[in-house]
């Protein structure tokens, strides 16, 4: 196998690069590694992410079996063990070849003449090229199920758009310098669109919702408008089935089940759990609570499994009826629970009877409330997660965030530890846990030097963590954008598009830094210069628009201690649970 080299990431993933050239052979390279891990997977191993010239390795480091200083270098060795040349040679990658007919009608490409000017050619002539060749799928990113392919006829090499557009349609076939790709989504996209094709990338409905894989081959076929807007869609025609892969409640146990009604209900309050694994590689975002060990600790607090779907209830003006009597748990910050003019404790496990109603209109530190219910809330499982997935409309409530009037319903019957629980609480009795709460208040951030913190010049690099920045306006789910823009590179701003992470922070050209959140893309093209450490993700979902921050550089021996010992304080949490209910 070719030369290459492991770059450590995070406390559970680790980047294997090959190169920076992109180039047919190095991506057969990185298939070749993709393939031997996964025909070998190591205790831990969750999955890989493919790229032009690097593999993603991710991996939950509780499972590990550590025979190393750290679990990193253990994973790493066993790594370099699988991808030796003997053992390697065991493994031929697969993909397919996939026929894909495209519309190059001017009506569906808006940008076709304009390229084929820019470029000297007739229409004519563009279409041929671009429909005359075998394209690579080199990766899947930017958004599920969009294909980067390459590498396109040098004649028909064109610069991304000056101004990108708002809204690209879906199925849009486009070009932006050796690349072509197809937006599966209504998306902003700065790349020029000469096509578009009736066959969707990505069907949420589908058993396998993609078309398309990492190390598949492309080939366009040229059809009329005519074709188009009559073309057989079927799922026959692609090769997949239509088992819908979205596993929704079913109305017959409604009643019975319900458990909250929603009669009040702020912005951006919906259903997660720990997010989705195995899709990175897809385009899909893990997606999940941002705040996930606020998440875990409420289902700990009440004896649910930790995976369970919880509220995640941004800070705004909230009530919720209780149509039943309800053993839940509160925890993160941002709003303080009332019922009637009693305060409701946070981070301990409470009884609310039938018919009452829990405010949340005081605001505390903190930006995020999480709700956790005995028995979990009933939702839709969408790719193996009941979390809400906003930009593919699936998962969670009906793929959508909570208005007033939804009523919710309880997955599970209590366990006997609930039941038990729950007889404690309405008996009067108080549960106090004694556990380390994390801190919501804090404005430090440990970090990991990113895969290119060397791109930042010496000034940069000392500025990085002794300036406070703030959190900017256009932040969501999906990054933090940060106000200053002091860091300046020591090198062009830009790399090529490799695989990224929740807590990865990104650098602009412009010097904008953004921190990736949990509703992150997959890749980016922008360098990483810093990693956030799992444990402090969290605090750093309790951080709203305008509240300040500074980061902390620390060793990853010290993060994946940190992880550890976040991971030991929930077990204890479910430990004195159980002692003290018997």
């Amino acid at each position: 196998m070719q030369h290459f080299r492991f770059i450590p990431v995070n406390e559970s993933s680790l980047l294997i690069s090959f190169g920076d050239v992109i180039h047919e052979e190095v991506h057969a390279h990185v298939m070749k590694a993709k393939a031997v891990i996964e025909a070998n997977p190591f205790p831990g191993f969750v999955e890989t992410v493919p790229a032009y010239t690097s593999l993603s390795v991710y991996y939950n480091p509780v499972e590990v079996e550590k025979k190393n200083e750290t679990v990193t270098e253990t994973v790493l060795q066993t790594l370099q063990q699988l991808l030796e040349p003997d053992f390697a040679e065991q493994i031929t990658p697969t993909g397919t070849l996939v026929e894909l007919p495209v519309c190059y009608d001017h009506h569906l490409a808006p940008d076709l003449t304009a390229s084929a000017e820019s470029l000297n050619l007739s229409v004519e002539e563009l279409i041929t090229i671009h429909s005359g060749k075998t394209y690579k799928v080199f990766m899947i990113g930017f958004t599920p199920g969009f294909p980067y392919m390459g590498t396109v006829d040098e004649r028909i090499f064109t610069q991304r758009k000056i101004q990108p557009r708002l809204k690209v349609e879906p199925g849009s076939v486009a070009v932006a310098g050796n690349q072509t790709g197809i937006y599966p989504f209504a998306t902003p996209g700065g790349w020029n669109i000469i096509g578009r094709t009736p066959l969707l990338l990505f069907d949420r409905n589908r058993s396998n919702p993609f078309l398309l894989k990492a190390g598949d081959e492309v080939k366009f076929k040229s059809i009329t408008k005519d074709e188009f807007e009559k073309y057989d869609t079927s799922d026959s025609f692609v090769g997949r089935d239509t088992q819908n892969v979205i596993n929704r409640p079913t109305k017959a146990s409604d009643e019975k089940k319900q458990i909250l009604h929603i009669e009040q209900c702020g912005f951006l309050t919906t259903l997660q759990d720990t997010g989705r694994s195995n899709y990175l590689q897809f385009g899909v975002s893990k997606g999940g609570a941002m705040d996930v060990h606020a998440a875990q600790l409420a289902n700990t607090l009440i004896g649910n499994e930790t995976t369970a779907a919880v509220l995640e209830i941004t800070q705004s003006p909230h009530r919720f009826r209780f149509i039943r009597d309800t053993l839940l748990a509160f925890t993160g910050g941002g709003l303080q629970p009332q019922l009637q003019e009693t305060l409701l404790p946070i981070n301990q496990p409470l009884f609310i009877p039938a018919g009452t109603s829990v405010e949340c209109k005081q605001q505390l530190p903190g930006f995020r409330l999480y709700m956790a219910v005995a028995g979990g809330f009933e939702a839709e499982q969408f790719l193996n997660s009941y979390s809400t997935d906003l930009l593919v409309k699936a998962g969670g409530y009906q793929g959508r965030a909570l208005r007033k009037e939804d009523v919710l319903m309880q997955h599970n019957e209590l366990t006997i530890l609930q039941q038990r629980l729950l007889k404690v609480l309405k008996a009067g009795a108080l549960v106090e846990i004694n556990h380390e709460l994390p801190t919501t208040t804090s404005n430090r951030i440990r970090v990991l030097p990113g895969v290119e913190w060397n791109y930042l010049d010496d000034t940069s690099a000392q500025l990085f963590s002794q300036t406070s920045f703030t959190i900017g306006p256009q932040s969501s789910r999906m990054g933090y954008r940060l106000n200053e823009k002091i860091l300046k590179p020591g090198r062009a701003c830009e790399i090529i598009s490799s695989p990224v992470t929740q807590g990865s922070i990104q650098l602009t050209p412009s010097g904008e830094m953004i921190i990736l959140m949990a509703d992150a893309q997959t890749v980016g093209g922008y360098p990483r210069i810093a990693q956030v450490c799992s444990v402090d993700l969290s605090l750093l979902a309790q951080k709203k628009p305008g509240d300040k921050i500074q980061f902390q550089i620390v060793s990853l021996q010290e993060a994946e201690q940190l992880y550890m010992k976040r991971v030991d304080d929930l077990k204890r949490v479910k430990e004195v649970l159980q002692s003290v209910i018997k």
